[in-house]
């Protein structure tokens, strides 16, 4: 007989409780949700979660999601993707051999104008076949969005929907797409019936991807409480400027999500993938009679009469049309941007040149862009004779050069643009002065040897513009890598054009024989006599001493008065650093 040890049966026992203690505590986990900071669980995500619509961090495990009906939606085969874009793709949608492991997560898309943004976020569509709600900040921009899904894709135009401007109507079916504008999301009173029931259509509908376009408009308080109310399983941020002067930039991190994809303006143009641009200051004294009335000027509010006469500066507005004669002869197509109406009415009209603003009716601007769009004969002339016979066959007059207020800051497409002079700007938003360099980055003659876009910003000197200036240019040259180079106009040549000193740290060969032929055309050509004689110019002062603040309303550029620099506050995903595109 074995003898009983009362101190066994003791231990024994101890050791019961403690492996039932042990599995009802693994009962009790194993009821509790995943914890997302797991990272066993990570790896295996559970494919029935569902992602929270009012934040941008959740994943989307869309192949075994049988409740949002499928959109038939499929890239065209002969359309050709670019490497960053595939990159780009393969950051947003992890595929895996197991489709319950398949997700698409939330985020941003960084990306240079004019490098394919939209063609970016249609591949993502594509993969999805999900509903896809698509906002946009102009009624232009999404009718252009419209054109590339048609473009690209096979979805059938029944299926996509717009709401934006005078366009009302859903899509046909259970899925599709539709394009508003940020505006659209907004509450108003005075809503036209079809407009509510559009409105209630997309607030009710459950997408399975948001496009937001032109993302950094997002955090402003109006836009960001209506983009927060989307139900979408998931949120794709596009821009090409990070950037927002009231430091707001870094809600979209709680808004959207990370970043997940940004590549460099420098070494895409460096690739061909966008034109290579050549950005020049030319600082001009005002005339003497522009100089007495800009320091007779104090009291109240003397900021808007200041910056008038600095932008209608006679000296600038006749170096604005030399570089105009002298680049059309070229066969380039130029683009002038100036943001108060009166100046921008008065630069149009005194060199009889077409111009867009906000207040330019849909078929006026629509008709302008067409005309914009037709080649010059220098690019009749390089065509195969087949093209340029059809070429020729049309008798529309083209436009070269055109006159735009801030309103074509974004969304316009028009690669045709080759330089662009900037007469005037909102204060110091570095992002503007981005958005505009990119209207000439998508030029159809990026890959010409030795082509160069041209980005020409004219100061008037000893004015706000030069502060100004200095704070806008940060942006291109710290974060993009342009080159500045200045031109200071010293005054007239006798029988001749201005007397041109040149400040540069070039080193480019091409950019500096460029430069110089540009610089020659000023020097060498005598610019007309408009607003030449003093008697014209006391008229031409008193004009601009009785006008008024007329300039477009701010987007959401916020407050940009100040000079102090922002920074850009912006986490990347916790998993994964944004990807940029190798040299």
């Amino acid at each position: 007989m074995t003898k009983h040890d009362p101190s066994r049966s003791s231990t024994l026992s101890d050791m019961n409780k403690h492996q039932q203690r042990q599995k009802h505590f693994a009962d009790l986990i194993a009821l509790l949700p995943p914890s997302p900071n797991t990272p066993s669980q990570q790896k295996q995500p559970d494919p029935q979660s569902t992602p929270s619509h009012t934040g941008g961090h959740s994943n989307y495990f869309f192949e075994t999601d049988k409740n949002l009906p499928q959109l038939n939606i499929n890239l065209k085969p002969e359309i050709e993707i670019r490497p960053y874009q595939k990159e780009a793709l393969d950051l947003i949608v992890k595929r895996s051999n197991d489709p319950s492991h398949t997700y698409i997560q939330s985020g941003l898309v960084v990306l240079p104008c004019g490098a394919g943004k939209t063609l970016a976020s249609i591949l993502v569509a594509c993969s999805l076949k999900k509903s896809v709600l698509v906002v946009c900040s102009t009624v232009i921009a999404a009718e252009q969005f419209r054109k590339e899904f048609l473009k690209f894709t096979t979805v059938m135009g029944a299926s996509l929907g717009m709401f934006a401007g005078d366009r009302k109507f859903p899509f046909n079916g259970r899925s599709g797409v539709l394009f508003a504008t940020y505006s659209s999301l907004l509450e108003s009173r005075y809503r036209t019936p079809d407009a509510k029931r559009l409105s209630q259509f997309m607030e009710n509908t459950e997408w399975g991807l948001c496009i937001l376009d032109e993302v950094h408009c997002v955090p402003a308080n109006h836009f960001s409480k209506a983009v927060k109310k989307i139900k979408a399983k998931v949120k794709i941020g596009l821009t090409a400027t990070l950037l927002r002067e009231d430091e707001k930039i870094g809600d979209l991190d709680d808004i959207i999500g990370p970043i997940l994809y940004e590549a460099k303006w420098k070494e895409l143009a460096e690739k061909g993938y966008i034109a290579k641009v050549i950005c020049t200051q030319i600082e001009m004294d005002m005339t003497p009679v522009f100089a007495e009335a800009y320091g007779n000027i104090a009291g109240g509010n003397t900021h808007h009469t200041k910056a008038l006469l600095a932008i209608l500066n006679p000296n600038k507005f006749r170096i604005c049309e030399q570089l105009i004669r002298y680049h059309e002869a070229k066969g380039d197509k130029v683009l002038v941007y100036i943001d108060h109406i009166d100046a921008l009415k008065f630069y149009a009209e005194a060199m009889n040149r077409p111009f867009i603003y906000g207040d330019t009716p849909a078929d006026r601007t629509q008709h302008i862009l067409d005309h914009f769009s037709i080649p010059t004969r220098r690019e009749i002339t390089k065509l195969h004779w087949s093209d340029a016979a059809a070429r020729q066959v049309d008798t529309r007059t083209p436009v070269n050069t055109l006159f735009l207020s801030r309103i074509g800051d974004t969304s316009l497409d028009l690669p045709e643009a080759t330089v662009l002079i900037q007469i005037s700007s909102h204060f110091g938003s570095r992002r503007q002065e981005a958005q505009r360099l990119g209207r000439i980055l998508r030029a159809r003659r990026r890959n010409e040897t030795g082509f160069f876009s041209r980005f020409y910003t004219l100061v008037t000197s000893k004015t706000h513009e030069i502060a100004f200036s200095e704070k806008r240019r940060g942006f291109l040259e710290s974060e993009c890598g342009y080159d500045y180079a200045e031109w200071r106009i010293k005054g007239r040549i006798p029988n001749g054009g201005w007397d041109v000193e040149t400040d540069s740290n070039i080193s480019d060969k091409h950019v500096i024989d460029d430069e110089k032929h540009c610089e020659a055309a000023l020097i060498a050509t005598k610019p007309s006599e408009r607003l030449e004689s003093e008697d014209d110019q006391l008229k031409h002062c008193a004009w601009v001493l009785g006008l008024k603040q007329n300039s477009e309303p701010e987007d959401d550029l916020g407050n940009v008065t100040s000079i102090k620099p922002t920074k850009r506050k912006l986490s990347t995903s916790a998993t994964l650093s944004p990807k940029r595109l190798k040299a």
